[in-house]
């Protein structure tokens, strides 16, 4: 028996200094060498032979499909005649452990390398007689052929009881797979549904501003425009006098602010106006009533929505 020096790593301890670490430190160990495996040196061979000759029927399959469909791009058609049944036989591997899958691209393989040996035999007629036709449509029947004995040796026969196993098995994956990707979508659906609400949310955000700022849904009375038309008054006089000092006009916002807090607080608009006028003896009480009358009005239409 052979053996071989194999180099592997373990952790040991190192100090420097009074500090102790762990250090990877490689060391040798002698293993037996195994044999190499025949049997798939084998069958490594036989599958390169086996591609080698599919490739040469490609080529003759498509030299002659080719002619037949007048050359040109009829070359690059030709190709798909054998191209489809070695592509079938992917799928055929792929489901090496299921009977009932794999049978499908099996018979989809052989009919297609029918169609294929078929128009080779067409061509072959055309050109120089039945026996051109018949030794070429041959060429992709054995290259078939040969992948179909190939396979018929990769095949792992499972018992009636092992196969229902795997199939429990390969149905737990696949429902594993299932859910996994069900799950993903939801997940998906569940943050566009979020972003959706959240924009809503954000322009009726932006609307309750504007309504706010411009006063919109909001009866103007006659005595609001009174008070509009006395401070715009108050204003331009206050602008236009020379050599006087501005009088400082009236905190109509922080009039509305304690009147917001007032009325929160739960007082009457009553006791909300004697509660701002005492904060600010300034301030005209017309002034302060029709506040308090307008803050009272937003605050009812929000406690209703």
């Amino acid at each position: 028996m052979k053996f071989i020096n194999e180099i592997r790593h373990q952790l040991v301890d190192r100090t420097i200094d009074g500090t102790t670490n762990q250090v990877s430190e490689p060391y040798t160990v002698r293993t037996p060498k195994l044999p190499r495996d025949k049997d798939q040196l084998a069958l490594v061979g036989v599958s390169g032979l086996v591609l080698a000759l599919t490739l040469v029927a490609i080529v003759w399959s498509t030299h002659s499909i080719g002619n037949l469909l007048g050359g040109g791009v009829g070359y690059l058609a030709g190709t798909v005649f054998d191209v489809a049944w070695l592509s079938v036989l992917l799928l055929e591997w792929l489901a090496r452990f299921d009977p009932k899958k794999r049978e499908f691209p099996r018979k989809v393989g052989w009919l297609l390398a029918l169609v294929a040996a078929g128009a080779i035999f067409l061509e072959g007629m055309l050109a120089g007689g039945w026996q051109m036709a018949a030794i070429g449509a041959a060429v992709s029947i054995v290259a078939k052929v040969l992948w179909w004995a190939v396979f018929k040796h990769i095949d792992k026969d499972l018992s009636p009881a092992d196969s229902q196993w795997v199939a429990a098995e390969m149905s737990k994956a696949n429902a594993k797979l299932a859910i996994a990707g069900v799950r993903r979508q939801a997940a998906k659906a569940e943050v566009a549904a979020r972003l959706e609400l959240l924009a809503a949310e954000r322009d009726l955000n932006e609307i309750a501003g504007l309504d706010h700022f411009m006063g919109t849904h909001e009866a103007i009375t006659a005595e609001q425009v009174h008070e509009h038309e006395d401070a715009s008054g108050l204003s331009e006089a206050a602008l236009n006098r020379a050599n006087t000092v501005h009088e400082q006009a009236e905190p109509a916002a922080n009039i509305a602010h304690l009147a917001r807090v007032e009325l929160t607080a739960g007082a009457s608009k009553e006791e909300a106006v004697e509660a701002i006028l005492a904060k600010l003896p300034d301030a005209k009480q017309a002034s302060v009533e029709a506040t308090v009358r307008r803050e009272r009005n937003k605050l009812d239409r929000a406690a209703y929505r």
